[in-house]
């Protein structure tokens, strides 16, 4: 797991004179890239023609939220930076990838990222874009959250190894007004 910056705000959303506002004061804990990759995962043979893989993969969250007080609720925003699937067999087989997280205690799940073939041009390499960020309410509170990586078309034929790596962007924001007053 990679950590590339962190850090924690206590900020005022408006003045005290001012109105209409739901809170007047936040903290707000940010780690801006946290990356996991897994070196050698290992699938299996596709029959020849359309098929699908699916591949869960812990993403830790570590202790960005610590900052955050205990009883209150917790805002939580997620931003796929990047999740990529590299390997020595030929890709471009896969003509759609998604990546989801799933909620804690739910086979509820959330779609972050995906891939759509372009091109039928060999290539080892595919990389899934974010959708933009996702609100996952209070789930900053988890150690860890599970990504789940799809696939979809014509896999390789005999067993094959990836590394994926997973990079995203998470957010946290408390409403700390609660807590003062």
């Amino acid at each position: 797991m990679r950590t590339t910056s962190f850090r924690a705000l206590v900020l005022s959303t408006c003045a005290l004179v001012a109105t209409g506002c739901d809170s007047l004061f936040f903290i707000e804990a940010e780690a801006e890239e946290i990356c996991k990759a897994e070196p050698n995962v290992d699938f299996p043979a596709a029959f020849p023609g359309s098929a699908d893989i699916e591949y869960a993969l812990d993403f830790p969250l570590g202790d960005f939220d610590d900052v955050l007080p205990e009883d209150t609720d917790v805002e939580t925003e997620l931003r796929l930076r990047g999740f990529e699937v590299t390997s020595s067999t030929d890709l471009s087989g896969i003509e759609r990838a998604s990546v989801s997280v799933v909620k804690p205690g739910t086979s509820e799940s959330i779609l972050i990222g995906e891939y759509r073939r372009a091109s039928t041009t060999p290539t080892q390499s595919i990389r899934l874009t974010g959708s933009g960020a996702v609100n996952l309410l209070d789930m900053a509170r988890e150690d860890s959250l599970q990504l789940v990586f799809t696939a979809r078309g014509s896999l390789p034929t005999r067993d094959w190894s990836a590394r994926l790596e997973a990079c995203a962007g998470v957010r946290a924001k408390a409403n700390y007004f609660d807590l003062v007053f």
